[in-house]
């Protein structure tokens, strides 16, 4: 039988999504896919009848949705991260020295982790901590949200970070009552340590690539977004992913954001917005306007309680606008990280000018984690998409109401404000900052309750999204971010046939089960990438 000829893909229910299908007749359980794409979803008689010559690919009794899309990752980061010294269990700076030491006794030259959570610490971490747990080494480790980063004396050293050493714009180099650096940057001043760690090589950046594309196909990711971060250097993305690409590794779509700093040069060669093909396209330009929560870097309209302190500004507002103005004359868009009600309030204003349309893909402000109720309708009126990770509500709403106020934080994390305000939105797991696990997401959406189920009510509760509102926001939304609307995050005729299988319907569970949802096998293109069953085979 022909490699080519048609398959019939059978299931106990299938979510096509599809905004043109009706809720008439019965629910499709069957695809019929070819050349990687739908031709068509409804009954198995009726597809059998229409295509008797099919093979069949029988997932029964799952239940098939497209496949979902993580639409903020920071792809290589946390490849390579995965093999970093693991600090998200640590409960305090001691503990997570305690796993450095462990970490020491092994090879030479530098030591990175990452995942240290200063939300869960009373006290602040010191470099004298890092200087007895692996003494005479470099130590570098990365603050789960990646706005901060922990080093010892000898990366100081190495960096050129003394007493004298002046705050570098857009950072901070946390200090003691005596002015001596503490082993604690900020926001941009973590480059200075960060540019001089050597860095992976193409070949464990490509193995380690490998592994993560693996694991997202086994939590039914079919696609991400990839975007830069402030402070991690490392291999570009771009060539590692084209490298796998040219020799058929590749199984993940991916549309890349471009730093900020190859601008210049991206609109040189002429590049724009959406250029690209089956599996690798151009995003848009990254740019950050400020920090975080956890570090409080992040920029607001008034101080941090108990603080005249009102975060870090990274980039300058006229700088910001000049930037955005320079890459939409270019046809290329733009994305913003913004977290702050001053930040998001600035990406508004200036993503919302008549003057920045025309990229071919929407602009988007990354986070919107606290978004003044005022504009809601702003953002979504101007076309702006919230790309948001509602897994950090799980893990920061303690964290924003000790430092934000519970009045402020009626605008934050408000997903479904946002949405009524007429934004697509766009989920992602922001990984390595949190598991890419896509069912935290779902979860943290529809219950607004922590892992612990806290707080019992939920938080700002009526900031809830359903099940399904959630599920299109981790595919059509995505998709339209991608401008892919209706090729990708669907499962109508003629789109990818990407889907994911599941031992449940998504749809029918309430939040808690959302954790428990198991996925039994992905396809991409119409080929299976993972599956946890042998039987999973074309008859």
């Amino acid at each position: 039988m022909s490699a080519d000829a048609p398959v019939l893909v059978l299931a106990r229910r299938i979510h096509t999504l599809d905004p043109a299908s009706t809720t008439d007749g019965p629910r499709p359980d069957a695809l019929l896919i070819q050349h990687g794409r739908v031709l068509a979803a409804g009954t198995a008689d009726d597809l059998r009848r229409a295509a008797p010559a099919a093979r069949t690919l029988d997932l029964r009794p799952a239940t098939l949705t497209p496949g979902l899309v993580d639409a903020h990752i920071h792809l290589i980061e946390w490849a390579l991260f995965r093999r970093d010294v693991d600090l998200t269990a640590a409960a305090s700076p001691e503990d997570a020295a305690r796993l450095v030491a462990r970490h020491a006794g092994r090879g030479s030259g530098w030591i990175r982790g990452r995942g240290w959570n200063p939300h869960r610490w009373a006290t602040a971490p010191t470099r004298e901590l890092l200087d007895r747990a692996a003494p005479g080494r470099p130590v570098a480790l990365q603050s789960h949200d990646m706005h901060a980063l922990w080093v010892s004396t000898v990366a100081l050293e190495l960096a050129g970070i003394g007493p004298d050493t002046p705050d570098p714009e857009g950072g901070r180099i946390v200090r003691d009552a005596e002015g001596r650096p503490t082993g604690l940057l900020l926001e941009r001043a973590a480059e200075l340590v960060v540019r001089g760690i050597p860095p992976a090589s193409d070949a464990e950046a490509e193995a380690a690539l490998l592994d993560a594309q693996a694991e997202l196909h086994r939590h039914g990711i079919t696609a991400v977004h990839c975007l830069p971060n402030i402070h991690v250097t490392g291999p570009d993305p771009l060539p590692l992913l084209e490298s796998l690409r040219a020799r058929d590794l590749l199984r993940l779509r991916a549309l890349v954001h471009l730093p900020v700093d190859s601008l210049d040069d991206a609109i040189r060669v002429g590049l724009r917005s959406g250029f690209g093909g089956e599996w690798i396209r151009i995003g848009a330009v990254k740019m950050f306007l400020d920090g975080t929560l956890g570090s409080r870097t992040a920029l607001l309209r008034e101080p941090y309680l108990g603080s005249t302190s009102r975060g870090i500004e990274v980039m300058p507002a006229d700088e910001f606008c000049d930037t955005v103005r320079r890459a939409a004359k270019a046809g290329i868009a733009s994305v913003v990280h913004a977290i702050g009600d001053a930040a998001v309030s600035l990406a508004i204003d200036v993503l919302s000018d008549p003057a920045v349309r025309g990229p071919a893909l929407p602009h988007r402000i990354e986070h919107v984690q606290l978004c003044p109720p005022d504009r809601f309708a702003d953002l979504g009126g101007a076309g702006i998409l919230a790309s948001v990770q509602p897994c950090h509500l799980i893990t920061d709403w303690r964290a924003a109401e000790r430092h934000w106020g519970t009045d402020r934080c009626r605008g934050a994390y408000a997903f479904r404000s946002l949405r009524d305000g007429g934004a697509v939105l766009a989920f992602g797991s922001d990984a390595p900052v949190e598991p890419v696990d896509p069912r935290r997401g779902l979860f943290a959406a529809v219950a607004r309750q922590d892992l612990e189920g806290e707080p019992a009510g939920g938080w700002f509760p009526d900031e809830r999204l359903t099940a399904a509102d959630a599920l299109r926001a981790y595919t059509a939304g995505p998709a339209f971010a991608a401008g892919l609307a209706g090729r990708l995050g669907t499962l109508a005729p003629g789109a990818a046939a990407d889907f994911a299988a599941w031992d449940e319907d998504p749809l029918e569970l309430d939040a808690p089960a959302l954790l428990r949802l198991r996925c039994l096998a992905t396809a991409v293109g119409g080929a299976l990438v993972w599956s946890d069953s042998p039987s999973h085979a074309h008859a």
